[in-house]
């Protein structure tokens, strides 16, 4: 009964529900920072093919700056993937989408091989794989 002076009780939620948001929100927040560390990279690798363009001439250096421009579309390609699973994490769906994702995350070294592991872990649990598939989109 709320007589307009007491405020309405706070919904009952245990510990682990409050630690399963949690890791969700960790998550999300990690897949944000691998997105911003692949623009990143990116950008480095495209500064490279400028260095290796203006240095050498694009005559000598087509293979090299080659590379570096294949290396800086992979690494764009990584951080769409990791921005788009971020998202996903914070709106709770498509968890087959989020555990593929996780995996991806490899090819960015130590770090990503960090997260794969991480979020392996816990969007293997059953009670995050519930929390998708009831469909609870609040916001993590």
């Amino acid at each position: 009964m709320n007589d307009g002076l007491n405020p309405p009780p706070l919904p009952r939620q245990t510990l682990a529900d409050l630690q399963t948001a949690s890791h969700l929100h960790n998550l999300k927040i990690l897949f944000y920072a691998l997105a911003g560390f692949h623009w990143l990279a990116a950008l480095v690798f495209l500064g490279f093919v400028g260095i290796v363009a203006f240095e050498r001439g694009m005559d000598d250096g087509a293979v090299l700056a080659t590379v570096y421009g294949a290396v800086s579309l992979l690494a764009i390609g990584l951080g769409f993937l990791q921005l788009r699973t971020a998202r996903l994490l914070g709106q709770r769906s498509h968890l087959a989408w989020c555990r593929g994702a996780a995996w991806a995350a490899v090819m960015a070294g130590p770090l990503g091989m960090a997260l794969t592991a991480y979020a392996v872990y816990f969007l293997r649990k059953p009670e995050i794989a519930a929390l998708f598939d009831r469909g609870d989109h609040v916001s993590v």
